[in-house]
């Protein structure tokens, strides 16, 4: 059984409709790189979800000392459902300055047991319970550290591979001052800031001629510079960089969370 819908994008955000404890569905934020599920409080409180306190309130996929609440619930996207499972519960408006109607995050904890596809091109994303059986040119990730952050091999201006973060909820790749610095990779400060949990910094962008993951390459691009651990604590895991939104979109994007495997199909001249 498989689960299709056509998907909107804001601030190169993908919005998918996800439907929580039978009620919906509300418009939730896809975001492989957030380790849980997540409800705004907002939402929770209009479904009169029972929100309950842990002895270590912080969540642990964002860190940083954030207060969470945590919730019992039920999570389904068309015909698929998935178990009650516990879900942070946090003020998102607040943290991330977010507006409009979001509903929360749908995060690994939902993700980890399905295959799923997303297509830019084709607004498509696709979900569906348990390893893929499609014969395409698969590629290893591995999660890093024991997170669940998926790590790709990058190539960069033919160097590497070096392991990135492949983060559908990152608006543009990134990779980390010391590694725009051993490549010789000059950034510059352009107007803007990066914004994230752990707070904002002066934006900094940095032109590379190729990047590629496997066969999958785009050329001549811009990366933003930064140093990750500034925007988010969850940051200092990530050496390298993060695979985000100007890449991905060139691409359909299938994910075997099961099988740990990945596939980049190449949309540009379809």
């Amino acid at each position: 059984m498989e689960f299709e819908a056509k998907i909107e994008t804001s601030g190169n955000l993908v919005k998918v409709p996800v439907s929580v404890n039978s009620q919906g569905p509300f418009e939730f934020t896809l975001d492989t790189g957030a380790s849980t599920t997540t409800l705004t409080k907002k939402l929770a409180e209009q479904l009169n979800i029972k929100m309950h306190k842990k002895d270590h309130p912080d969540a642990r996929g964002i860190g940083g000392g954030i207060p969470t609440d945590f919730a019992d619930v039920s999570i389904s996207l068309g015909p698929l459902e998935f178990e009650k499972d516990e879900v942070y519960v946090l003020d998102l408006e607040s943290i991330m300055r977010c507006v409009g109607n979001q509903g929360g995050v749908l995060g690994h904890t939902t993700l980890k047991n399905c295959t799923m596809s997303l297509s830019y091109n084709k607004k498509t994303f696709k979900l569906k319970k348990g390893s893929s059986s499609l014969d395409l040119d698969w590629s290893k990730f591995q999660y890093i550290e024991d997170s669940h952050l998926i790590g790709v091999p990058v190539h960069i201006n033919g160097n590497g591979p070096y392991t990135f973060v492949l983060d559908t909820g990152a608006g543009n790749s990134v990779i980390t001052p010391d590694l725009a610095e051993s490549l010789g990779i000059k950034a510059q400060e352009v107007e803007g800031i990066a914004r994230g949990i752990g707070g904002d910094v002066q934006l900094q962008l940095a032109p590379i001629e190729s990047l590629s993951i496997g066969s999958a390459q785009i050329m001549n691009t811009q990366v933003v510079v930064l140093d990750l651990s500034r925007v988010s604590p969850r940051g200092k895991l990530i050496k390298n960089g993060i695979i985000g939104y100007d890449f991905l979109r060139n691409f359909e994007s299938v994910i075997d969370y099961p099988l740990q495997r990945l596939s980049f199909v190449d949309e540009r001249n379809s």
